[in-house]
């Protein structure tokens, strides 16, 4: 039973139209749902919040679990306000208050004069006191009808101006956005992999600027291909780079604003370091805000390889979920923006490409290993 409860939304989106990437596998684990804190839903579904590999020598690495989940992968075109229903709904709010208010002024008069005529004080039956009480209640709930209709009115005005900015910001391979399902949650590295970490396994570090605990950075993405061969074999886990669905996923951590962390530079700079703020160099991991999910520097700091082919059309015809990709090409794809590139590019949705063979000094990566209920 509470499976088919789990498939019910992904039934209900394809029966209103919403675009959709594929058809999801069935699910064997609940959705996430965008509020549920992680540590909770792991519990729930028998999972590890975190995990920990031993790469020897007391090097560690660290992961977090990323819930199954559904989202809004790239960046959807606003939908306008829908200023007539506010309106309607402003308009019955002062109607059903003057009313109220007209009742309960009606009521008290007709008491003061019927006093003033008997020359006594005014009389409050039964009748009239529940007349007032409710004219009064129809008032206030009226009123607070109104005033709520129109800040939700101006609440949907602003995010709609901010879907606005964020749509025309966008560049033409983030688009047309797609409702995508990740059926089977996994884990994801805490940090971007460290210089320690990468010499501990692949026994150099091609670094240019060299230090602890510094992102490995100067990394093409066949290099990373050798440190995942090297990191599997070592831990017996499924160990790869993670899509470019499951890195947007991990990245917007349920937030469907540029960064995790809001649409502005200043919310940029709680989390990120980028062009503006990082003296034009990589810096130690870890050092700004994570995401609800746990994550550090997904935006920011270095660039991060993922498993996919870059394609400008990708959107076009829903990209595949398969780790190895179902096509080829000429570049890889990057994710997150760097120490050397403006706030822009470090945009949840924001998509760049480079040759599998190049290596650049803001360039990174880290790990997305399978979920598994082992220790």
């Amino acid at each position: 039973m509470r499976r088919a409860l789990w498939l019910l939304p992904a039934f209900l989106l394809c029966a209103i139209g919403l675009p959709a990437e594929e058809p999801a596998p069935a699910l064997q684990y609940p959705i996430w749902d965008n509020q549920e804190p992680v540590a909770e839903y792991a519990q729930r579904v028998g999972l590890s919040p975190t995990k920990t590999l031993d790469l020897g020598d007391g090097v560690k690495l660290e992961l977090v679990l990323i819930p199954a989940g559904k989202f809004i992968m790239g960046t959807p075109k606003p939908a306008p306000v829908d200023e007539e229903g506010f309106h309607n709904k402003i308009v019955m709010g002062k109607a059903l208050l003057a009313l109220g208010g007209g009742v309960l002024l009606v009521l008290l008069c007709a008491i003061v004069i019927q006093a003033i005529q008997k020359r006594q004080r005014p009389k409050f039956t039964l009748a009239r006191l529940l007349g007032m009480t409710v004219a009064a209640g129809v008032a206030v709930l009226s009123g607070m009808h109104w005033r709520q209709s129109v800040q939700m009115m101006e609440m949907a005005a602003a995010e709609y101006q901010a879907a606005k900015a964020r749509y025309e910001d966008a560049n033409a391979d983030e688009k047309p956005w797609h409702l995508v399902t990740l059926a089977q949650p996994f884990y994801m590295g805490k940090y971007e992999v460290t210089q320690e970490q990468y010499a501990q396994l692949i026994g150099s570090n091609p670094s240019y600027i060299k230090g602890q605990p510094l992102p490995i950075s100067n990394v093409s993405w066949d290099d990373t291909q050798e440190f995942f061969k090297k990191l599997t074999a070592q831990t017996k886990q499924s160990i790869r780079l993670p899509t470019e669905a499951e890195w947007e996923y991990s990245c917007r951590a349920g937030t469907r604003t540029k960064y995790y962390s809001g649409d502005t530079e200043a919310d940029l700079a709680r989390v990120a370091w980028h062009g503006v703020n990082s003296k034009e160099t990589a810096q130690p991991v870890g050092q700004k805000e994570p995401s609800v999910f746990g994550l550090f520097d997904m935006h920011g700091n270095l660039w991060e390889w993922c498993q996919d082919w870059y394609e400008e059309d990708y959107y076009s015809h829903s990209p595949a979920q398969d780790p190895q990709g179902l096509t080829q090409g000429n570049y890889r794809v990057l994710r997150g923006g760097s120490w050397h590139y403006d706030p822009g590019s470090c945009r949840a949705a924001y998509r760049f490409k480079h040759p599998p063979n190049e290596r650049m000094s803001y360039y990174g990566f880290r790990v997305r290993m399978n979920a598994s209920k082992s220790p």
